[in-house]
């Protein structure tokens, strides 16, 4: 059985059918709605078939529970003319004959102890031919009259090897559970509770469904949003699929919705007034029950019922979806005179200040500022989504007479709602207000808000255009000037118009000059800088480093462009320091949002310096806006396929940033684009492809030319990773051109990051074009530039190459000397997936040659390693595994693992790693 996130239940339904009992047992699957239960059943007859079992299925429908025998029918179709019915003696043939309409039934239906008869002799003839399994899908719904007649035949089954295995809903539990259920006895029958997925379950169900990878963060979200049930959590998913990230409520069939409201509408009246407190509070507990209503009972009834889960004293609901239902059901009335009670007794100031609102009428100036106070303190504790939510009732809730307070208001919930991510809904808040707020200072600051908010939700393009129209607005206000223009800066930068980029820089140094505050004339030099050096222009000989580290939007972009600037000239430690600043900023603050890029640029400076576990960290700062909002970024993308690749984990690091690229080129991120694109093109190198990681690298040369960037500064490692791609597909002039380009930029800028990559480069090209002693001695040099530079990634791949080198010079234990300290760095780094490459894997091989991970596949099968055992040690799936082990047999001429490990072993042919 291969169900994914199934394995537990999957064994357990195989030791149960391979269990040699002597009579009738029952396998009972329960669960709730949409959790599985027909899955994990549907492969369980698979395996039963596999086992010789006869298999009688049926599944049972609502919408037929009145038809009589339609269960039988469904479990003998196709046995008609079978030797087991024609050994039926008369008149019990005629009578099943008959009651499933195989012949023209009599005048008079057949006595239903008749039917019972036939059935029971019908199943001893079946199984004294071999094992029987009647699998019954929603018992529940399966007719009376089949039930009457299995329940008949099971008191009566001694020795016969039957089996029946049936699913169960949720809420048919115990003294509710049907009679065909409780007809063995209790040894006889064995229960299997299918509970929701692990969200990493969740994700297999989910891409192997719509065949796309979706970044974890939107998984985790999805988890907790559907409870981990994968029906539930599939409909979501297929939102997502079609580009809409939902956020609020799950896309749930219409049937599905009203069995939930149907479930909820039949609860008494104690049980529906405790799960509507449950639904209405932020943190539920028994003593919050206790007290809003005074009594327990209803909720030890909800409890039973098993729509409530206790842990210690908090509650929650077992399938998140009630949540929404129960609020449904209730109606506004309710729902608010609930929060009126909840109000009165929960203690917390945000709590009171939420429950307050869901009472408040058109305007409430005291529920107004209860929610400001209260935003306030949410917001210094780091949640700003939630702040923002409160801010923007507080404003509703203002009088419109106090039109500046209401404005401050609709401004500050705006900017929280940026803090967190949330860049959408703060461009609505903010286009509204705009259009009551007067000319001047307070409209150029609102007009600063929506440029933030703009490149916030994706439009870099409109950030620009709204801060052009606040600059007008700004005149002789350097306070917003200066703000302003540090904002145009950065947004062009990432739009790739590096031309206005200089410009406003330029205009950045003159007003902060004016401005005599040294610390913000520094700052402007750095941002300056930085733009001319990805331009083309010297590196700084020497820079002031930025201080302030104040985690506004505009503030963020000076140690942005500083932590950038660092990773382009590979000082390392530099730019360590630089984002290890900022993310202690941005997390005090809960505004990490707003650094997306500048997590996503300090995850690749973390991956070049060889801290995996550092750059893991970052990579979850990148992707907390997308948990909290929803919504995917080109940043969260990038940081998650950029670690995917370091592990090895190619197939779904590429899904990711090729929707990271198409996220970049809708919001007209044209730098991020040009970063995902240089990714793609050493993942696809990575995995053996050099023609399509040519292909993004030639793309990625086109754009930087466009823009006006030298892309071996804004994407450092590309050129040597194009180089090496060019070899291998046999370009050797455009790759000595490329490396002609790498060492002229390496002149330039002189560091030993960069001359690391230009000597990898040529050493890879002389090495393949007959020059091996000449390529050795670059890749030592370059070795040695990689340690100088403390780069132990690069450093390894280095290595790899001069590997190589080290072979054709017939030098062979100086290379297995050489491959063992690259294994070695990559195994302390956590890369372990690049230890012992050897040479680079290629789809160019010949077709008899193994590559890198069907070698690694067939050694381990050769082993006697089951393909789960194999899947979990090389971090894969299990149908990846059947894919290269059917690769492996094709390419080796075997039929199966014992062949296989006799070739394995014989060394008659040693599989190459292409």
């Amino acid at each position: 059985m291969d169900v994914p996130g199934r394995a537990d239940e999957a064994r357990a339904i195989e030791t149960w059918l391979d269990a040699g009992v002597s009579g009738p047992s029952m396998g009972v699957l329960g669960g709730d709605v949409g959790v599985g239960k027909s899955t994990i059943w549907s492969a369980a007859l698979a395996a039963a078939k596999e086992r010789s079992f006869r298999v009688l299925s049926c599944r049972s429908d609502l919408s037929e529970t009145g038809l009589s025998y339609v269960g039988l029918g469904d479990l003998f179709a196709g046995l008609e003319g079978s030797e087991a019915v024609r050994g039926l003696r008369e008149p019990l043939r005629g009578v099943l004959a008959a009651t499933l309409w195989w012949e023209q039934a009599p005048g008079t239906p057949p006595h239903q102890r008749a039917v019972a008869l036939a059935v029971l002799d019908l199943l001893r003839n079946l199984s004294a031919e071999g094992p029987v399994l009647i699998a019954l899908d929603d018992l529940q719904w399966l007719d009376s009259a089949t039930e009457v007649v299995l329940t008949f035949v099971l008191r009566r089954l001694t020795v016969e090897p039957v089996k029946l295995l049936v699913t169960l809903g949720a809420e048919t539990e115990g003294d509710a559970w049907p009679t065909l259920v409780r007809v063995l006895p209790p040894e006889r029958v064995t229960c299997w509770e299918v509970g929701p997925l692990a969200p990493l379950a969740l994700a297999a169900v989910v891409e192997s469904r719509y065949g796309t990878a979706f970044p974890r963060p939107l998984l985790r979200w999805l988890h907790r949003a559907c409870g981990g049930n994968p029906l539930f959590g599939l409909e979501t998913a297929r939102a997502w699929s079609e580009r809409s990230y939902p956020t609020g409520d799950l896309p749930l069939p219409e049937s599905l919705r009203r069995l939930l409201r149907a479930r909820v509408r039949a609860l008494p009246p104690a049980v529906a007034e405790a799960v509507l407190v449950v639904a209405c509070a932020e943190t539920p507990t028994i003593a919050l029950v206790r007290t809003v209503i005074g009594t327990l009972t209803g909720l030890a009834e909800a409890i039973a019922r098993r729509l409530v889960v206790l842990e210690h004293e908090s509650l929650r609901f077992r399938d998140p979806l009630l949540r929404n239902v129960v609020f449904e059901v209730a109606g506004p009335l309710r729902r608010r005179e609930m929060h009126q009670r909840l109000a009165r007794v929960v203690s917390d100031v945000e709590e009171r200040a939420r429950h307050l609102a869901a009472t408040a009428g058109h305007t409430d100036p005291v529920v107004a500022d209860t929610l400001a106070a209260a935003a306030t303190l949410t917001a210094a504790r780091g949640d700003p989504l939630t702040a923002g939510d409160m801010t923007a009732q507080a404003a509703r809730l203002t009088s419109p007479g106090e039109r500046e307070l209401r404005l401050r208001r609709w401004r500050d919930a705006a900017g929280h709602l940026i803090s967190g991510g949330d860049g959408s809904r703060a461009l609505d808040i903010l286009e509204d207000a705009l259009r009551r707020c007067p000319p001047g200072p307070v409209r150029s600051e609102m007009l600063l808000r929506l440029g933030q908010a703009a490149f916030n939700s994706g439009d870099v393009a409109g950030s620009i255009t709204r801060l052009e129209r606040g600059r007008a607005e700004a005149a002789g206000r350097p306070d917003l000037l200066i703000p302003i223009t540090t904002g145009l800066t950065y947004y062009c930068v990432h739009r790739g118009d590096l031309a206005a980029a200089q410009g406003h820089a330029r205009e950045l140094l003159r007003l902060t000059e004016a401005s005599g505050n040294d610390d913000a004339r520094g700052e402007a030099v750095s941002v300056l800088s930085t733009i001319e050096f990805i331009r083309g222009a010297p590196p700084p000989a020497a820079m002031p480093v930025p201080h302030r580290h104040n985690p506004a939007e505009h503030s963020l972009a000076v140690p942005h462009l500083y932590g950038f600037l660092c990773r382009c000239l590979g000082d390392l430690p530099a730019a360590r320091a630089v984002f290890g600043a900022l993310r202690t900023a941005v997390v005090e603050a809960g505004t990490v949002a707003c650094a997306d890029w500048g997590m996503a640029w300090a995850t690749e400076v973390e991956c070049l310096a060889g801290d995996l576990r550092a750059a893991a960290r970052y990579a979850d700062l990148a992707a907390r806006a997308v948990e909290a909002t929803g919504v995917p970024t080109s940043a969260a993308l990038f940081t998650e396929a950029l670690l995917l690749g370091m592990h090895g984990e190619l197939g779904r690091a590429r899904l990711l940033a090729g929707e990271g690229l198409r996220i970049a080129q809708t919001s007209g991120n044209r730098l991020a684009a040009l970063s995902v694109r240089a990714l793609l093109g050493f993942i696809d190198l990575s995995d053996g492809d050099p023609m399509a990681a040519v292909q993004h690298l030639d793309a990625a040369e086109q754009t930087s030319r466009s823009l006006g960037v030298v892309l071996d500064v804004v994407c450092p490692t590309a050129g040597a990773d194009h180089v090496e791609a060019l070899v291998q597909i046999g370009q050797y002039d455009q790759a000595a051109e490329r490396v002609e380009r790498i060492q002229r930029h390496v002149r330039v800028a002189d560091r030993p990051l960069g001359r690391g990559l230009a000597g990898r480069a040529h050493g890879v090209l002389l090495t393949a074009t007959g020059s091996p002693k000449r390529g050795a001695a670059e890749l030592e040099a370059a070795v040695a530039e990689f340690s100088a530079a403390g780069a132990p990634f690069e450093l390894g791949r280095a290595l790899l190459a001069l590997s190589r080198s080290q072979s054709r010079l017939r030098r062979r234990e100086a290379a297995r000397r050489t491959m063992e300290r690259a294994s070695r760095i990559f195994t302390k780094i956590g890369a372990e997936w690049w230890a012992g490459r050897g040479e680079p894997r290629s789809r160019l091989t010949p077709p008899d040659r193994l590559t890198m991970s069907e070698a690694q596949v067939a050694a381990l099968a050769a082993e006697g390693r089951t393909n789960q055992e194999i899947a979990r040690e090389l971090a894969i799936g299990v149908k990846t595994v059947e894919s290269h082990l059917s690769s492996v047999y094709r390419k080796l001429g075997v039929r199966s693992r014992t062949e296989l490990a006799l070739r394995m072993n014989s060394g008659r042919r040693t599989p190459g790693h292409g």
